[in-house]
């Protein structure tokens, strides 16, 4: 990948989705086939325990693995299934981040996963997540 492309991607990745920004996320890495994608721990990222909330947890590795699909095929994509495995409870604060990898890319599915750890790299969750290619061609 070229810096140009990773430049690119990352500015799409922290662009183009009016509820991720709303969110706080932010793309910070890509590479082939890999992205990294981080939030910063707000109190409404939080559950009534002061966690951080699962719905938001799911969409930091999705996104993640969104962006990994795009780094190797600049197509729009949609998620067709999921799965997750909430493994520990993060505390309210600090910076979580999802890392997101292709483990398979064919014709129309894309099967990715998603690892999310806390900053003292605690394993908060693994995602898999199911793409599907729609057939429309990306702008950067």
């Amino acid at each position: 990948m070229t810096p140009e492309l990773k430049e690119q991607l990352i500015k799409m990745g922290n662009t183009c989705n009016p509820f991720d920004n709303h969110n706080g996320l932010r793309v910070t890495d890509v590479g082939d086939g890999t992205a990294v994608v981080e939030v910063t721990l707000q109190t409404e990222s939080l559950n009534s325990w002061g966690t951080p909330h699962g719905g938001l947890l799911f969409t930091l590795a999705d996104v993640a693995c969104g962006m990994a699909a795009i780094s190797l095929r600049r197509e729009a994509m949609v998620s067709v299934s999921a799965s997750a495995d909430f493994i520990a409870a993060a505390g309210g604060e600090g910076v979580i981040r999802a890392e997101g990898r292709v483990l398979r890319c064919g014709n129309k599915l894309c099967f990715c996963a998603a690892e999310i750890r806390d900053e003292g790299n605690t394993l908060l969750c693994r995602i898999n997540v199911t793409m599907y290619f729609t057939g429309q061609p990306l702008t950067l």
